[in-house]
């Protein structure tokens, strides 16, 4: 039977990540490893500056339980120590969506595929778009994550069966907060930006500065992930790959730094 990982940064009382464990365990044996509460927008970070204690391991239904107070990447580099075999690592289903290379680089869910990725594991981010008031709650949002888990678990399985195309190393799959019976889902790339952060400067009562960062929503281009999710209301997607330097790159910045190839 198929060996699963399943991590995530929203929590282990995550709604998504619930649901989406109970529809893998129908398919692969499953492990639960995940932060013991919110740890969204830390991206690929590692806890290097301090212990990282395991808080409690548990049997929940048919998978196992283990959450730690590290981030989502630490998950993955404590996998191989609870699991003898991984055979696919699935971050998510995240409660908001991840959607361009703005988010890429910023989630905590992405950030534990592509952690998976440095150590060699095929890998799935998931995530469904929701209300930005819901983006910091532990338990996730209010959105369809029923139909969103029967979609990942299918998507999933076929990872496990065919393995991931050569040069693709992990998938961003993305929802809308509605599935519709109509919604289909797309190949897309990423959006560069959807959002656009500004900074609204605040007075505490002690007269002190403080500062905010205001995501202002930016229109996406047709055809990207965040266009198709927000847009059309459809699924979105998007292989991501590691190495995205071409021997054509390689030629046109030799050029412009005057040097010759290595």
């Amino acid at each position: 039977m198929y060996k699963v990982c399943l991590t995530n940064d929203d929590g282990p009382l995550s709604r998504g990540l619930i649901a989406l464990a109970n529809r893998l365990s129908e398919i692969v044996d499953l492990t639960l490893i995940v932060p013991d509460g919110q740890r969204s927008a830390t991206g690929k970070g590692l806890t290097l500056n301090r212990p990282l204690r395991v808080n409690e391991m548990h049997q929940s239904g048919s998978y196992r339980v283990i959450t730690h107070d590290g981030t989502p990447a630490d998950s993955v580099v404590l996998a191989p120590w609870f699991l003898e075999k991984i055979d696919l690592i699935v971050s998510g289903i995240n409660a908001g969506g991840n959607l361009g290379y703005q988010s890429l680089l910023t989630s905590g869910t992405v950030g534990a595929a592509y952690e998976a990725t440095m150590k060699g594991y095929p890998a799935i981010a998931v995530s469904m778009e929701a209300d930005p008031q819901e983006w910091f709650n532990q338990a996730g949002s209010a959105g369809d994550f029923e139909a969103a888990s029967c979609i990942t678990r299918d998507v999933a399985l076929r990872v496990l069966e065919h393995r991931l195309p050569k040069g693709i190393d992990f998938l961003n799959l993305n929802f809308p907060s509605e599935i519709g019976p109509e919604a289909k889902i797309v190949i897309t790339k990423p959006a560069r930006v959807r959002m656009r952060n500004d900074v609204d400067e605040r007075v505490d009562p002690h007269g002190r500065k403080y500062y905010w960062f205001v995501g202002v929503e930016v229109d996406p281009d047709a055809g990207t992930d965040a266009y198709v999710v927000l847009h059309e209301k459809n699924i979105s997607i998007s292989p991501i790959t590691i190495d995205g330097t071409t021997e054509r790159h390689l030629e046109t910045l030799a050029w412009f730094m005057g040097v010759k190839e290595t």
